[in-house]
């Protein structure tokens, strides 16, 4: 077994590299593992190596490269990406693109150490760009930049990416009016990593997103997001800080008044529960607190104004119409609300009624329309009396109970000798309403 590496070493040693490769082979068949073993090895890797670097000098990349592989070495492969690298400008000379790019291909995944990836990445964007295939030029500049910021090949490659990048933004904007706004954003926070003239416009089209996406966030009443969105939007452009301040506040105002209009319904908890949603994004919205406080104030007031309504309903319940009039009124000044304004004038009415409900009638018909009826009235009266003389006869105002509690009738007859005139309506005492009984006496209710 010695007999047979010491034949190749002696081969070896007078530079008989191809038959030498033979012996190795042999006693590495049958040798056991060991120094030996591995000094046999290293001895056969450079003979191909030798052998290689015979054919190196002699420019036969082809042999040169299949020689250094199989070298398996250290110092072969700093030689063996030279060999490739020539065999690509071969191919490429005679346009075997696909050869090309298989040899570009091998010295960037398996020769990684190769000083030459730079320009071999420069190489294969410029065939990339030239067969319009964006993406794979793209990739291959983001290992490019990402790996060798400041060498020449990045500084040159520069002008033809910056071409690419329009159409890259181009992309986004398809999402974005898609509404794909994640997407957009992907494409637009990959182009904003490398230096390119557009960088100010893509970081517009990233701020320009971001609004999107918050008012998405405020539609779907998601407003915590919503102010993480509008942070984002000052990271990419702060010029947009007054806009984005005016939107915020439209937003707000726009609780508020929804707010607002739930007060009027007398919905206070659930005005405060909105107006409390602003400090999501504005946590120091005074025109919130204002509203917060007023809503408190406008609910206490409302509490007291209900019991002091219960007590009114009491009284009226009890015929006790003076003392529901007191609290009603008192419930009015806690709170001005239309039901009890309503109340009041009721109240008033009926008491007046009590004491003189023919009299009362009698002034409410009086007094309708600044006393278009009684006018109207007395009109025809005088007209009839000067068509007819002492001939016309009136019955005179007369007011006498009707159905219903607090309904009276008003009546008013003029009797001439060819025509006459019967006037009547119903009055409602506690709400001063006036019903004609008959076609005539509802012309005067529309003068």
């Amino acid at each position: 077994m010695n007999e047979k590496y010491n034949t190749a070493f002696s081969l070896y040693l007078k530079s008989n590299y191809v038959v030498a490769i033979k012996f190795y082979d042999n006693y590495l068949q049958i040798s056991p593992n060991g120094a030996l073993a591995t000094k046999a090895e290293l001895e056969r890797s450079d003979c191909y190596y030798q052998l290689a670097y015979q054919a190196f000098q002699k420019e036969n990349w082809l042999l040169a490269s299949r020689l250094f592989y199989l070298a398996n070495s250290t110092i072969a492969d700093d030689k063996l990406d030279n060999c490739y690298y020539k065999l690509a400008e071969e191919s490429l000379n005679i346009d075997d693109i696909k050869t090309t790019l298989n040899y570009y291909s091998f010295i960037t995944t398996y020769l990684v150490d190769s000083e030459l990836i730079p320009e071999v990445l420069f190489n294969r964007i410029k065939i990339y760009i030239d067969s319009d295939k964006k993406l794979e030029a793209f990739n291959d500049y983001h290992l490019l930049w990402s790996n060798y910021p400041e060498n020449k090949f990045t500084i040159s490659i520069q002008p033809l990416i910056d071409n690419l990048i329009p159409y890259y933004m181009n992309q986004a904007v398809e999402f974005r009016r898609n509404a794909d706004y994640d997407n957009a954003l992907d494409i637009f926070f990959k182009l904003c990593q490398y230096p390119t003239q557009f960088g100010d416009e893509i970081l517009i089209g990233i701020s320009d997103l971001y609004l999107l996406k918050v008012e998405d966030a405020v539609t779907e009443n998601k407003y915590k997001q919503a102010k993480e969105y509008y942070s984002e939007v000052l990271v990419y452009d702060p010029q947009k800080e007054n806009s984005i301040n005016k939107r915020m506040d439209e937003i707000c105002n726009e609780f508020i008044q929804e707010g607002y209009r739930l007060i009027e319904n007398y919905k206070f908890d659930e005005a405060i529960i909105i107006f409390e949603t602003c400090y999501e994004l504005l946590p120091e919205y005074r025109k919130s607190t204002d509203a917060i406080e007023e809503a408190k104030k406008l609910k206490e007031s409302y509490t007291l104004a209900f019991q002091f309504k219960n007590k009114a309903e009491a009284y009226e319940s009890d015929k006790e119409y003076v003392k529901a009039l007191e609290f009603y009124r008192r419930s009015y000044s806690s709170m001005q609300m239309k039901e009890i304004q309503n109340k009041i004038f009721m109240m008033s009415n009926t008491i007046k009624a009590q004491k003189d409900p023919k009299g009362f009638a009698l002034e409410i018909i009086q007094s309708f329309k600044k006393g278009i009826i009684v006018q109207s009235v007395n009109g025809l009266q005088s007209d009839l009396i000067d068509k007819y003389g002492e001939n016309v006869r009136s019955s005179g105002w007369k007011v006498s109970y009707a159905f219903g509690e607090f309904k009276y009738e008003v009546r008013f007859d003029i009797l001439a000798p060819e025509e006459n005139y019967y006037f009547v309506w119903r009055v409602n005492l506690q709400t001063r309403e006036i019903v004609p009984l008959n076609k005539i006496s509802e012309e005067l209710l529309k003068l």
